[in-house]
């Protein structure tokens, strides 16, 4: 099996959500779900919280740095955006836009 690519990236969430990306993204999200992608808890409650609250930039920030997702293959899948919100296999090389 080839090594993924950035071309193996999937859509999540679509650009049409604009500021509320990262409060859907964390929407229905628990403290064993962010253990489970490897990010902080109160990053999580944070952008849950919504737009308005003071860190939510700063917090989806640290949600994108840190995010590791496995898939059933053993595939580490990270998040990134660039108005959509894409989950893109980590260690392929990211296009810049």
């Amino acid at each position: 099996m080839a090594p993924l690519t950035f071309e193996d990236a999937r859509l999540i969430i679509g650009d049409h959500w604009g500021i509320y990306i990262p409060q859907r993204f964390c929407d229905g999200m628990d403290a064993s779900d962010a253990a489970l992608i490897g990010v902080d808890w109160a990053d999580v409650q944070v952008c849950q919280a919504g737009p308005d609250h003071h860190w939510y930039w700063e917090s989806w920030q640290q949600i994108l740095d840190s995010a590791q997702i496995a898939d059933s293959q053993g595939n580490l899948w990270g998040l990134y955006q660039n108005g959509d919100l894409f989950e893109y296999p980590i260690g392929c090389d990211i296009p810049e836009w």
